[in-house]
């Protein structure tokens, strides 16, 4: 048995290091022509353009499937996280015009050295979480909505080794009810086999994003928007179910 699984364990190695480096070579290339490019009008396109050709290459299909659904006004996102890859995996797959802002926490050091990738792709920073974090947070994702159009906000703010859904923060459900910024529920598979959490052994995995109901943040209750929202996003990325029995509105957005 010992024997027999040796091939493909050298196979998976093989592939892995084979996309690793691609991934070495194109987005270095990539991310210093979206920096030249600045306006995330220019740099989005070219963004989606290397992602869709690394996946290519290192023969990781993705698919999107419910595009159509998507509003044509200013909306935000919702997806499910599981992987360091769904970023990429997001950009090669959703539409680049007008396209999407990333919402990210400020939590490592190397991103104040990927400000001008950041910011060339329009991405919105949140401040660490702490005293006054919330408030400050949520008016950063409502000013953002109104000036940069839509956003993708992964509800669950980071992602664990286990798998499963974990419980949702409130802030994007704030900013959508402050702007009426419509809701877009969606569900991310195949990001955690590709490259799971606190691995780095890439798997040739399909990824696939499926964009679901479109709620709207006007009317009832907050506890019952994003319990509806994440039961969608339950259903939509066949996650387990990680979360509260009773999902109840996070502490920090």
């Amino acid at each position: 048995m010992r024997a027999g699984a040796e091939p493909g364990r050298l196979s998976g190695w093989l592939s892995s290091t084979y996309a690793w480096s691609l991934a070495a070579v194109l987005l270095p290339v990539f991310v210093l022509l979206i920096m030249a490019l600045r306006r995330p009008a220019l740099a989005r396109p070219v963004a989606r353009a290397g992602a869709r050709l690394l996946f290519r290459l290192a023969g990781m299909p993705v698919a999107a499937r419910g595009l159509e659904r998507l509003p044509g006004v200013p909306h935000i996102l919702l997806v499910n996280h599981s992987s360091f890859i769904d970023g990429i995996a997001l950009v090669a797959l959703l539409p680049p015009t007008p396209g999407y802002a990333f919402v990210v926490r400020q939590q490592f050091p190397v991103q104040r050295l990927l400000c001008p990738l950041l910011r060339a792709l329009g991405t919105v920073v949140l401040m660490p979480a702490g005293a006054g974090s919330h408030a400050g947070n949520a008016a950063l994702l409502v000013q953002a909505l109104r000036r940069r159009g839509n956003l993708v906000i992964f509800p669950e703010a980071g992602f664990v080794p286990e798998p499963g859904l974990r419980r949702f923060h409130s802030g994007a459900f704030v900013a959508a009810r402050r702007t009426g910024a419509p809701l877009v529920t969606a569900g991310l598979r195949g990001a955690r086999l590709a490259l799971k959490p606190r691995r780095w052994l890439l798997v040739r995995a399909t990824m696939s994003l499926d964009i679901g109901a479109v709620l709207d943040p006007r009317h009832g209750d907050m506890r019952l928007l994003m319990a509806a929202a994440r039961a969608a996003l339950l259903r939509l990325s066949g996650e387990p179910d990680a979360g509260n029995e009773r999902q109840r509105v996070a502490d920090r957005a």
